[in-house]
């Protein structure tokens, strides 16, 4: 194998929910996550009819794609659909725009680090490193994982902007596609179907096309593309609950004398000296953060959820 980045440090997911409840003394369906930054629940469209049509053609390829997909998401961004390139999930189109500009010897930026940690895993598998010397590709997430701010866009090129939570910030570099900008998006934060795995990236058209040649044939699966088309047909989600419930938790946090940055997606970041000790005092509680430098990520979970999680911290803090 080809050496990878001397900075090299594989992705690591959270510790899992049966891990936990060993840890806590709890069956595992009393775990409580607030670390996923996906909702609670799944959304009305996920129903074994959604899948039925695609579950009695498995035993087949997909011949033609998906076009049915391709112009309900363009539809949705006001795009066409040569503007789409599908992917599994937003970290596999992520992995691919890495690959298509990165190599050997390349710098990949990223912006207003720390930032989501697969930018770095996506530079490194090529055999870049991460510097901001004349990057060859600039990652920014914006909404801004883990502070929730709405950052500002670099002005790098090219440029590919994270927007995985653009329903709930309302704001989008989508304009800027024609100037080396690609933007990308998924269904598993607002549409709720994280474990889908459906992603896609909006970019001009000659560069969606390379994009898609550089692209494995069939990126997502019949079932993930019946679940994403429902979600679109059922119209843009409603993240209106989600934003009041994001309110009231900080309102919570504060009134236990935490201090949680302004959000425009759906969790929030709240700064904490004991940040990691915290963490591990929730998991013996059975309730999983996020922690980062600093600070522990809160998802907006149920209000009731929510009330579990603040009534431990106001114990711990």
């Amino acid at each position: 194998m080809r050496p990878l980045s001397q900075q090299f440090r594989p992705y690591t997911w959270a510790v899992s929910a049966a891990d936990i409840a060993r840890r806590a003394g709890i069956a595992p369906e009393d775990v409580l996550r607030f670390d996923g930054n996906t909702p609670p629940d799944p959304p009305p469209t996920v129903r074994p009819e959604t899948i039925a049509a695609a579950l009695e053609r498995i035993n087949s390829y997909r011949h033609g794609g998906f076009p049915e997909l391709l112009q309900a998401i363009a539809d949705y961004n006001g795009v066409e659909p040569h503007n789409v390139v599908l992917g599994a999930g937003a970290d596999d189109i992520l992995m691919l725009c890495a690959r298509a500009y990165a190599g050997v010897g390349d710098q990949v930026g990223i912006a207003d680090e720390p930032s989501y940690p697969l930018y770095r895993v996506a530079a490194w598998v090529t055999g870049a490193d991460v510097g901001d010397e004349q990057p060859v590709l600039t990652f920014v997430c914006r909404p801004h994982n883990p502070t929730g701010a709405m950052v500002d866009i670099p002005t790098a090129r090219p440029l590919v902007v994270d927007e995985a939570y653009f329903e709930y910030g309302g704001q989008t570099a989508l304009p800027l596609i024609g100037d080396d900008v690609i933007v990308v998006r998924t269904f598993s934060k607002a549409f709720g179907l994280a474990s889908a795995r459906v992603g896609y990236a909006l970019a001009a058209t000659d560069l969606a096309t390379e994009l898609n040649e550089r692209q494995q044939p069939a990126p997502i699966t019949t079932l993930s593309a019946a679940l994403a088309l429902a979600g679109l047909e059922a119209g843009p989600p409603d993240v209106s609950e989600t934003i009041a419930e994001r309110e009231r938790l900080a309102d919570g946090l504060r009134s236990i004398g935490l201090d949680p940055l302004p959000s425009h997606t759906n969790f929030v970041l709240v700064p904490h000296e004991r940040a990691l000790e915290l963490y591990q005092a929730l998991l013996d509680r059975g309730l999983a953060v996020r922690p980062s430098p600093g600070s522990i990520r809160i998802t907006v979970h149920r209000p009731e959820a929510d009330d579990r999680l603040l009534a431990s911290l106001a114990e711990l803090r």
